[in-house]
């Protein structure tokens, strides 16, 4: 069936005006899939939408948790899903814009012909971390203190995650002589790094602001410009000479490809109205999310300039997927 005969038949069921729409996009539940299990960011910020979307997107939407292969799995489902409008994906754009590049024989999707992108809700910050007694108080210090060392042991949260490939051009761009150290779980870096077994520590800044703020680690730097409100007295990476590694990590939401215009019209105008809300951008900000709403082209366009850069940034860092 071609995509004009799927939105003509699609649009009147999405879009007729009548007491069963109650305000409505849609007049059927819509779900939001998650590539990861309950509890994470991710989940958080579609639990966190699915709320605000209920009444205003849809009757009812709710969240499907797709856990596995670094979050790919909600990915593909969404893929494979009608482009009705009732089935969104909700995740970190580097699902979709680094890891067909990191893990490119399992990576199932095309990041731009399989989706329909339809907004961005916030962004997160990288941050680095050593230990709260480490002898270094910013960048600087900590690689003055590595070259003295002679190498240096560094974690990201998952093997190349956006976070690994930064550390990784960090450390060639300093000259220094690294250890990556892979885990199963971010969960497992934070103690050892805690208890000095691994010299620094590179994540995004909701799994980090807890450790930093209970003074379990010291922030030596954040990957975005200007500095972070909650974060005022550390340094940028562009301060502090590493312009590089300015980057930060975009929570977007996609629907499968040949959605149809309108749908994805109502899906962006419903997330923007939902991100207005000062309790929404309260709890975003509880999760060290700045609301940020893009159109859908601002969204697709977002998508694509990530996708080409991330290319040539993973052969550059000699990254080798262990797959």
């Amino acid at each position: 069936m071609s995509d004009a005969r799927l939105s003509r038949r699609c649009l009147p069921a999405l879009f007729l005006a009548g007491p069963a729409l109650a305000g409505t996009a849609l007049d059927r539940p819509a779900r939001i899939i998650v590539g990861a299990a309950p509890g994470g960011g991710a989940d958080l910020v579609a639990r966190i939408l699915a709320e605000h979307l209920t009444g205003r997107y849809a009757p009812q939407v709710m969240v499907e948790n797709r856990p596995g292969a670094s979050s790919r799995l909600g990915a593909e489902a969404v893929k494979a899903a009608a482009p009705d409008g009732t089935a969104l994906l909700l995740c970190p754009m580097p699902v979709l814009a680094l890891f067909p590049h990191v893990l490119p024989r399992t990576t199932r999707y095309h990041p731009i012909t399989d989706f329909t992108a339809a907004a961005t809700v916030g962004e997160l910050a990288y941050g680095l971390v050593v230990r709260r007694d480490h002898p270094a108080s910013d960048l600087r210090g900590f690689i003055d203190w590595a070259r003295a060392k002679g190498e240096v042991t560094f974690a990201p949260p998952v093997a190349g995650a956006p976070q690994h490939m930064l550390g990784l051009a960090l450390m060639r761009a300093a000259g220094l002589d690294v250890t990556v150290v892979t885990y199963r779980a971010s969960t497992l870096a934070m103690p050892d790094l805690i208890a000095g077994r691994l010299d620094c520590y590179m994540s995004h800044m909701a799994e980090l602001a807890p450790q930093i703020r209970g003074g379990q680690a010291r922030l030596l730097a954040v990957s975005v410009e200007p500095r972070l409100p909650g974060f005022p007295d550390v340094a940028t990476f562009a301060e502090q000479g590493f312009a590089q590694l300015t980057a930060s990590e975009a929570f977007v939401v996609m629907l499968p490809a040949a959605a149809p215009p309108p749908v994805v019209a109502a899906l962006n105008g419903a997330v923007a109205a939902a991100v207005a809300e000062p309790a929404v951008r309260d709890r975003l900000a509880q999760l060290q999310i700045a609301p940020k709403v893009l159109s859908p082209a601002e969204t697709a366009a977002r998508l694509a300039r990530e996708f080409a850069a991330w290319g040539p940034a993973v052969r550059a860092s000699g990254f080798t997927p262990e797959e």
